[in-house]
């Protein structure tokens, strides 16, 4: 879930009370105290990414671009220039109806250029097999790419009603939301491991022509060993002499030995071929589901309070795949996939400290749990996402306001939950930009979103799949810059 969806967000994420235009998304009911007529925002916003895996992984020594060294960076970039949202809203005495679009879900995007842990693993361990097998090596080689983008697009419509405004001394006003939101899946995966090679008598040999090579070597000692086999064994059938008999008996034995050995070998190596043929992935998938949404907002005096709750989104997303030759049945054509947005509630408060000085704080719970995931990782969370906010505003001028804000995000990872295609690490941002009112129907904002990763270290004893021990931290970076231009008419 996607919840930065306005450069307001950026310069202060604190938004679950807010009763701007930008309150389409995080505080719908909020829209009824925003001033008769139409209201309109649209938010330009430029991310920088970073999703990197660190590894630790004895055979990784034998890497010939990094000889002896046992620990390899495996860094994924992304850029995203143009990440557009559109805020819409439209009052009318207590009506308020409302529209938001936006990328309000997925994971963004990264393209690692030197593969993942998870290829690279398997391919580190040959030249030890080799060595084993009697074959001396000391060195591998592959070239390793994937890439992933994730995106969900909401198209969210709303309707808010004013229960009652300004009862008593106080001030007091009720408002109330109903709406839903069409979120749209797009997601795309696209990677290859070529070419894999190994040193072999001191040169850098390509695996794949060369077990194919060997296996063909023996399938033809084999053959012709049964073919020898089976002609003494004939021999033996028609002589009456037991001398020679006894011989061809014993060539016979000795050739089908042979025969079985050659086999056994040629096993061996198409086995070998196999495993380092190249594959390669290219994979699309959709999906689509719907959100509805309830909210409340209560108003007294100088303090302001928004609840929303969005029922999760049942998704299923369909594989439409060109290429697969992975052997991972999930990226199949045409298997379907569950991805689920959980459930959200949102409470937060707003309180004028004084005309010019605002404070707010906020609190979301995913409900991840009970959202379905491909192969039920959800049940590996040790609890849903908890996240809180809090921030403040402060006119300095009437055409300008400074702000500031924070956000914690926890998400209740474990091991099982976490891979290489999909991982994720608890945060915390910091926010701040300004916003200018150019007239009284024209504002603009301005805003800047950092954000800092734990990491996050995931221990094995069966480091993919090879049966030897080995590490992954998993870290992340990100940075936003927005800008947005908001028009009442």
């Amino acid at each position: 879930t996607n919840t930065n969806q306005s450069v307001a967000f950026l310069r202060n994420p604190a938004r679950l009370a807010t009763f701007g235009i930008e309150g389409a998304y995080s505080n719908p009911a909020g829209l009824a105290w925003l001033d008769e007529g139409w209201h309109l925002t649209f938010n330009w916003q430029n991310a920088a990414q970073e999703r990197n895996i660190t590894s630790t992984f004895a055979p990784f020594a034998y890497n010939i671009n990094q000889p002896g060294i046992s620990v390899r960076k495996f860094k994924g970039e992304a850029s995203a220039p143009f990440i557009p949202s559109f805020d819409a809203a439209y009052r009318k005495g207590d009506w308020t109806i409302s529209a938001h679009f936006g990328i309000t879900g997925g994971g963004g995007k990264a393209t690692f250029n030197s593969g993942l842990p998870m290829f690279e693993a398997p391919v580190a361990c040959i030249p030890g097999m080799l060595t084993q097998a009697g074959i001396a090596s000391d060195a591998y080689s592959a070239d390793m790419y994937m890439s992933g983008r994730q995106f969900i697009y909401g198209l969210q419509l709303g309707l808010t009603y004013k229960l009652f405004d300004n009862i008593g001394n106080l001030k007091q006003g009720l408002s109330v939301h109903l709406g839903a939101r069409m979120n749209f899946a797009s997601n795309h995966y696209e990677g290859y491991l070529r070419r894999i090679s190994a040193a072999i008598n001191g040169q850098m040999t390509q695996l794949n022509p060369f077990f194919t090579l060997q296996a063909t070597q023996y399938e033809t000692q084999a053959l012709q060993a049964q073919q020898a086999a089976q002609t003494f064994r004939d021999l033996a059938a028609t002589t009456t002499d037991p001398t020679l008999k006894a011989q061809y008996e014993a060539q016979a034995s000795q050739y089908a030995a042979g025969a079985e050995k050659a086999t056994a070998a040629a096993l061996l190596f198409n086995g070998l071929a196999s495993r380092t043929a190249d594959i390669e992935l290219d994979c699309d998938q959709k999906g689509w589901g719907i959100a509805p949404i309830i909210g409340a907002d209560y108003r007294i005096g100088a303090l302001n309070i928004g609840a929303r709750y969005e029922f999760q989104t049942n998704m299923n997303i369909e594989n439409k795949t060109k290429v697969n030759t992975t052997g991972v049945a999930s990226f199949a054509n045409g298997v379907n996939t569950p991805n689920d947005i959980p459930g959200i509630l949102s409470i937060g408060a707003q309180y004028d400290i004084l005309p010019k000085w605002r404070v707010m704080v906020g609190w979301n719970c995913y409900f991840d749990k009970k959202a379905g995931m491909s192969d039920n990782k959800q049940k590996h969370l040790n609890h849903n996402t908890h996240e809180i906010t809090a921030g403040m505003e402060y006119d300095l001028t009437d055409r300008l306001t400074v702000s500031a804000g924070y956000q914690n995000t926890d998400y209740g990872l474990s091991d099982k939950f976490q891979s290489d295609l999909s991982f994720h690490n608890d945060s915390y941002s910091l926010g701040l930009g300004l916003r200018m009112k150019f007239s009284n129907r024209v504002n603009m904002d301005a805003g800047y979103f950092w954000t800092n990763y734990k990491d996050y270290t995931k221990r094995s004893d069966n480091y993919n799949g090879t049966g030897l021990s080995g590490t992954d931290t998993y870290n992340r970076k990100n940075k936003v810059f927005g800008l947005s231009v908001e028009v009442r008419i």
